[in-house]
């Protein structure tokens, strides 16, 4: 009699598998780091973290200019004029003629005459106002009078006028330039190109007002308008060349 032997299912084996191995490279990470290298990692990170320390005085600068920005403060010119009965003296016509000049070329405002109230010689204040008054007008400059108080019986006239004066800044801060910690800039960034401008701007009011626009042309807004509305070309007529002389056009 043939005996059927069953295996027990403790003993059951599952077929093998045929599929071939991965060939993915093994991971080349390095092993954890031995206690003396992270130890020196570490050392070395404080002393980079020393040498590169922020700037005390350094903030973020986005241009040149925004650390050093461009002002300009108000000014007062001030010429003295001691009374004379017969007016002014050579000296004092060449002194108001100076800052006349000064004036004009700072793009000051009107000039003050200020007389002194309670003058001993009321006469000779008068006459000496008068001739000062003429002499701003004929350069060009608008006066204003004014009065003001003294104790002093031979106080002076006192001629001024206000105007802007660009300030310019004082560079020579070279501190430690290595202070990159941050990446700020560092306290001198943008100190000369402040000066510079501030040295050769030639009206320092520019800076703190735009300056008025000049009156329209309405005559020739005009005539751009009626050509408009027939149709024509608004373009000022082209002069007519009868002589043969050439003329530059823009972009040839």
């Amino acid at each position: 009699m043939t005996q059927t032997r069953t295996p027990s299912a403790g003993l059951s084996r599952a077929p093998r598998s045929l599929a071939p191995r991965s060939l993915a490279p093994r991971s080349l990470a390095p092993r954890s780091l031995a206690p003396r290298a992270l130890a020196a990692l570490s050392l070395a990170a404080l002393c980079l973290g020393a040498c590169a320390t922020e700037h005390p005085g350094a903030r973020a600068a986005l241009t040149p200019l925004d650390q050093y920005r461009l002002r300009a403060e108000a000014v007062t010119d001030r010429v003295a004029l001691a009374p004379h009965p017969e007016g002014l003296s050579d000296a004092q016509t060449q002194a108001l003629r100076t800052l006349a000049a000064h004036r004009a070329d700072a793009d000051g405002g009107a000039v003050t005459l200020s007389l002194p109230h309670g003058a001993a010689d009321a006469a000779a204040v008068a006459r000496t106002a008068d001739a000062a008054q003429t002499v701003l007008n004929i350069a060009g400059a608008r006066v204003l009078r004014s009065t003001y108080e003294s104790d002093d019986a031979k106080a002076p006239l006192l001629v001024s006028f206000d105007y802007e004066k660009a300030v310019a800044p004082h560079c020579g801060r070279w501190d430690d330039l290595t202070a990159t910690g941050t990446n700020d800039a560092y306290a001198n960034f943008g100190c000369a190109v402040t000066a510079n401008m501030a040295a050769q701007i030639a009206h320092p009011s520019d800076i703190v007002r735009p300056r008025t626009e000049d009156a329209p042309d309405s005559g020739r807004r005009l005539t751009v308008l009626e050509k408009y509305r027939e149709g024509k070309v608004t373009a000022a007529d082209e002069p007519d060349n009868k002589a043969g002389t050439a003329i530059a056009h823009v972009g040839q």
